[in-house]
């Protein structure tokens, strides 16, 4: 029991947003203009130049599920979410894997990027850049939208062995190994026998740069 604690603390979090879900947030709803102040839209604004494609966006939710999930981080407790930025159409938009009540039916998303960090449920929020190749980029583009189409599942389990279902530092993680094959690009928290990625994982690294880093 001690060896998978962490584990079943995800777990529970997740099983306690997804009942709140079904009584509180059955449908998604766009998001109103008034939900952006006009400091935090400055704040928005003014980042949102520096984004480019494959930029890794995270964000801190104000929310008691998203409290839980940064205490998972080892290092950098700032961050609770994560996903990957990709410009289409002249808009730029965030593919990012969520469950609970912001996503009832669980399916990897693809917001745009202001509404990804709206500061209507979000403390803050960060971009960060990894050091990669044109190359890289465009085949990181090809998976997270695969994904995408294909609808992949939040993972419950938070079982990094699997790839039928992904958590949001997951498919990070697991994205940028796959378009770069390079397994090492991101370190692995290891407690009691239980790796998993945290948020954390993604951003304190030695090839990630920070673009822009936000409280609200």
């Amino acid at each position: 029991m001690e060896s998978s604690w962490c584990r079943y603390a995800l777990i529970l979090v997740l099983l306690v947003s997804a009942c709140q879900s079904k009584q509180q947030h059955p449908v998604a709803k766009p998001v109103a203009e008034e939900a952006f102040p006009a400091a935090a839209k400055l704040k928005i604004d003014s980042c949102k130049p520096l984004l480019h494609n494959g930029c890794i966006v995270l964000r801190r939710g104000n929310d008691v599920i998203s409290e839980m999930f940064s205490l998972f981080n080892k290092t950098d407790k700032t961050f609770s979410h994560c996903g990957i930025a990709f410009n289409e159409n002249n808009t730029w938009y965030v593919y990012h894997s969520i469950g609970g009540e912001d996503n009832p039916d669980e399916k990897l998303r693809k917001d745009t990027y202001e509404n990804f960090v709206i500061p209507l449920h979000n403390k803050g929020f960060g971009i960060y850049s990894l050091t990669t190749n044109g190359s890289v980029i465009t085949q990181l583009h090809h998976i997270v939208d695969s994904l995408y189409a294909r609808k992949v599942p939040f993972d419950m389990k938070f079982d990094l062995e699997s790839n039928d279902r992904l958590y949001c530092a997951e498919m990070v993680y697991k994205s940028f190994q796959k378009a770069s094959g390079n397994d090492s690009l991101f370190s692995v928290t290891l407690h009691n026998g239980f790796r998993f990625v945290s948020t954390d994982n993604i951003f304190v690294n030695k090839q990630a740069q920070m673009l822009c880093r936000v409280n609200y």
